[in-house]
């Protein structure tokens, strides 16, 4: 007679869902008090556009936010928060705790409002790959979010980990709701809540070349993921507006002979400089300029908002016009709003455009989730396409987030704006508004009225 085997019970395969029995009736509340690590924060008393964390700051991996429970007591096994996922691709120097806290006042705004009613964890990877480290970093980082259940991942923010990340992204099925200007980054699970639009940043040095009545310009544009798009639109709207390229530059990795190539420019005529790129440049610049003792007018693109990433950025970025997204300052009821809000939840002051679009971020995820049947991925991205005039933070009163099938480009209306940062202080100079040539060089405008007709007189009397 053969022996009996053992009877084998069936035992849970994951460990059972935790309450950390913090949730209040009133409001939503979160595992952390704030973050990051930061225990001080950058001085107050600074430039108000600077990041407001430390640099070598590091991000909380995991952070639990329990909607208000309205004197509802559950039954059963509580419930497993939703999961989203931060994707940190690059070095934010003082800005990390601006997104990190920001993604957490969001969700808690949220679920103030009744938007979700279950907890949510966001799960934070620091993967930095392109352009300084190497590729397969930044989608480690992706693969690490879906594999711990994230439903939706925030980030990247660089185009070049975009595009690397694309088809992964598309394959695996768990969208990316990053701020990568670039319109190459597309496709069912790539979306954009974009901090520029890199076409459009190129048409607006362009345009705003022209306005200012610069004629002869020097270009700069980096090589990389977006580089044909700098280039090949600046080119063409340069054409378009009666906008000369004196001379043309592009940018490696680690360029130089800065001041010998602006040299020759302004030997060459030019009137203004325009530059085009992932800003890492700006610290030549600056010195080229020092060294030449020229101060032209000088344009960027959305690599102008590292003001907020260090001190030392901002000060190298001094006398550049750019590309931003904060709006007229006080005129957008919804950041004025966010940030005090952001005052009391954490205690301290920031108003740079990183705490903008880290809310509004997070905001289009968590109503991503909200507008899902079920909290799957293929589900969340249906969500994301159900989002219509979502009210932003960033850009001006007219500014919204609308998504929908074949449209994953989150902003609409005056999301892009132009700055100035000169004297040490941050200008606003303006949304981006073209006009029809016509409106004002029209020759109908200018031409010989027509002779009354003789008839037409006598027919009126």
């Amino acid at each position: 007679m053969s022996e009996e085997k053992p009877v084998q019970y069936a035992h849970r395969m994951f460990p059972a869902p935790i309450d950390h029995g913090i949730a209040r009736p009133d409001r939503a509340v979160s595992t952390v008090e704030r973050g990051t690590d930061a225990v001080t924060y950058n001085d107050p008393q600074g430039r108000w556009y600077e990041g407001g964390g430390q640099v070598g700051e590091k991000a909380v991996e995991s952070i639990v936010v329990y909607p208000p429970t309205r004197g509802v007591v559950g039954q059963g096994d509580p419930f497993e928060p939703v999961k989203i996922g931060i994707l940190v691709d690059m070095d934010l120097g003082q800005l990390l705790s601006d997104w990190i806290d920001s993604t957490i006042l969001a969700i808690e705004d949220a679920l103030n409002e009744g938007v979700y009613d279950r907890p949510v964890e966001i799960i934070t990877v620091d993967a930095r790959g392109l352009p300084r480290e190497n590729y397969r970093k930044v989608r480690q980082g992706y693969l690490k979010l879906v594999e711990l259940g994230c439903v939706v991942v925030l980030g990247p923010m660089i185009s070049d980990n975009s595009l690397n990340l694309q088809d992964v992204v598309n394959a695996t099925g768990v969208a990316c709701i990053g701020w990568t200007g670039s319109v190459k980054f597309a496709g069912d699970y790539c979306f954009t809540v974009a901090n520029g639009d890199i076409p459009t940043e190129s048409v607006m040095g362009a345009n705003w070349c022209a306005q200012q009545g610069y004629t002869k310009v020097g270009f700069f544009w980096e090589k990389g993921s977006s580089g044909d798009h700098y280039s090949d639109y600046f080119r063409l709207a340069a054409q378009n507006v009666g906008v000369e390229i004196v001379k043309e530059v592009s940018l490696g990795p680690n360029p130089r002979g800065f001041q010998e190539k602006l040299a020759t420019m302004r030997e060459q005529g030019a009137e203004a400089i325009v530059y085009m790129g992932y800003g890492y440049s700006t610290f030549h610049f600056a010195a080229a300029f020092k060294a030449l003792d020229w101060d032209p007018p000088r344009f960027m693109g959305t690599a102008f908002m590292f003001y907020s990433n260090s001190n030392a950025w901002a000060e190298g970025l001094e006398g550049w016009h750019g590309v931003d997204q904060l709006g007229e300052d006080g005129a957008n009821p919804n950041y004025e709003a966010m940030v005090r809000r952001f005052e009391a939840r954490f205690g301290r002051v920031t108003r740079n455009v990183v705490v903008a679009l880290g809310y509004d971020t997070a905001r289009a995820g968590i109503h991503g989730i909200a507008n899902a049947m079920i909290p799957i991925p293929s589900e969340v991205r249906l969500g994301l396409e159900k989002i219509k005039w979502m009210p932003c933070t960033n850009g001006g009163p007219g500014a919204y987030i609308t998504f929908a099938p074949y449209d994953h480009r989150g902003y609409k209306g005056d999301f892009l704006t132009i700055r100035e940062l000169r004297g040490g202080e941050l200008h606003f100079r303006g949304y981006y508004r073209p006009q029809w040539p016509s409106n004002t060089h029209s020759p109908l405008l200018t031409a010989e009225p027509k002779p009354a007709d003789p008839a037409d007189a006598a027919a009126a009397e």
